[in-house]
Formats: C-alpha cells, sequence, structure tokens
C-alpha cells in the first residue's frame, strides 16, 4: 500500500496527506503562480517565497476537497528568500519559524500530492490538531510547548541539527528541533500515521527519506515531488 500518487479530488472518503508545489526555479511562471499563492493566502513576501522555493504542507479533507492546508514556514518570509538566492540553502542559519494557513496551495498548477484515506473520526482528529493545535504556533504543537525544545526553520534541517542541537549528539545541552517544511510535514504526518497503525507509510516515506548521498540528507519538496509523482495506490 503506498500514497504516492494520492489525488485528493477522486477522493470520496476522508483523507489526510501532504501537498507539494514546485519552486519556480524547475516550473511555470512567476505571475500565474504568484498569483495562485496570493489569493489564497493574502501574503505578498510569503507568496513569492512559496512559489521561488516551492513548498511543502499537511493537507486533510473529504469528499473530494481540501478543507484545510497547514504548512511550517519561515517566520520573516524576507529573510528566508533572501537566504535562497544565489543558491545559498546550505549556508542559510536557522530562523525562527510558524505554521501558517497554506491553503493558496491548493490553486498552485504544480500541485502535487502524497496521502491516504482514513476514517471519518481520524480526519477529525488530525483536522483539529492542524487547526488548534499547529496553526500560528512556533512549535510542532501546544503540547511541547513547556518542554524546553526550541523550534527553528532552515533549508538545510540535517547539516544544522547536526551542529547545534544536542539531540544529535552535541554536548551543548540545547534541545532544539531544525526543520524545513518537507521535515516538518513528514514528522507531524508520521506521528498519526503510527497512531493510526499505518507505519508502512511511515516506512516507506523514511525508505524514500534514506535514499541517496550525503548531498541528499535534507528532505526538499522537489525531490518528494519527483518521487511521490510516480504512480501509487490511493491507500
Amino acid at each position: 500500500m503506498s500514497g504516492r500518487g494520492f489525488n485528493p479530488r477522486a477522493c470520496q472518503e476522508h483523507f489526510a496527506g501532504i501537498c507539494f508545489v514546485s519552486s519556480l526555479r524547475s516550473y511555470g511562471s512567476l505571475f500565474s503562480r504568484f498569483y495562485a499563492q496570493w489569493q489564497g493566502n493574502g501574503g505578498i513576501e510569503s507568496s513569492l517565497g512559496r512559489t521561488w522555493n516551492g513548498h511543502t504542507a499537511l493537507i486533510s479533507g473529504s469528499n473530494g476537497a481540501i478543507d484545510t492546508i497547514v504548512g511550517w514556514d519561515p517566520n520573516s518570509s524576507w529573510s528566508a528568500f533572501k537566504g535562497s538566492v544565489g543558491g545559498r540553502h546550505n549556508s542559510m542559519r536557522p530562523i525562527d519559524g510558524r505554521w501558517r494557513d497554506d491553503t493558496g496551495m491548493n490553486a498552485d498548477p504544480t500541485a502535487q500530492y502524497y496521502g491516504l484515506k482514513i476514517s471519518q473520526t481520524q480526519h477529525n482528529d488530525f483536522r483539529d490538531f492542524l487547526r488548534q493545535d499547529l496553526l500560528g504556533t512556533q512549535g510542532f504543537g501546544r503540547h511541547l510547548n513547556n518542554t524546553g525544545i526550541t523550534f527553528q526553520y532552515a533549508f538545510a534541517p540535517g547539516k544544522w541539527m547536526e551542529r547545534l542541537s544536542s539531540l544529535e549528539g552535541n554536548n551543548n545541552g540545547q534541545l532544539q528541533i531544525i526543520s524545513n517544511c518537507s521535515d516538518a510535514a513528514f514528522h507531524v504526518l508520521a506521528s498519526f500515521l503510527y497512531d493510526w497503525r499505518k507505519g508502512n507509510y511511515v516506512t516507506e516515506l523514511a525508505s524514500f527519506m534514506n535514499t541517496g548521498d550525503e548531498k541528499n540528507k535534507n528532505m526538499s519538496q522537489g525531490r518528494l515531488m519527483q518521487w511521490s509523482s510516480q504512480m501509487g495506490q490511493q491507500g
């Protein structure tokens, strides 16, 4: 069973998953894609950032329609945009992040999806978590607010986790989670997949993440789109 090639518009049941939009450097015109993002989200800087860099976000929905899209974005879209110009993704230091309403992604002509069918109860729990526990927060859920863990955004999270976080073996005592949008979406979805006893989907995603050379250890929406667009089954 696979979540690759999932089409939310063809799914007449409840579903959960991930939405990807391509970077401008690999597809499409600036104006049409920026306009679609801007109409859906209302923010000029964030829409430019998503159009230039691409983006990944979590989705929920039912009966062929997406009802929620929430993604891990940099707090300052302008800082992230400047950091991405000229190929400096790997050198951009971590900055504060926040979960935002990314509804405009659904109007982007490059949008692709990874997902699966779930029960109504599972859909309601996932949708409510996206809307109530993630949206607008700077962590990975309100239940983690008082744990002492800090959360930041970076284009190359693997590199910066190794350098800065005690979770990766550093002795600085800093419990820090550094994620890009794709990495963050994977970890949130994976936690629900385990709860739903659908760990085979996590294994599938993790196998993809662990494939490739050292420079590809950081998840990106571009690689995910290429992988997920291959024909899969609607789980």
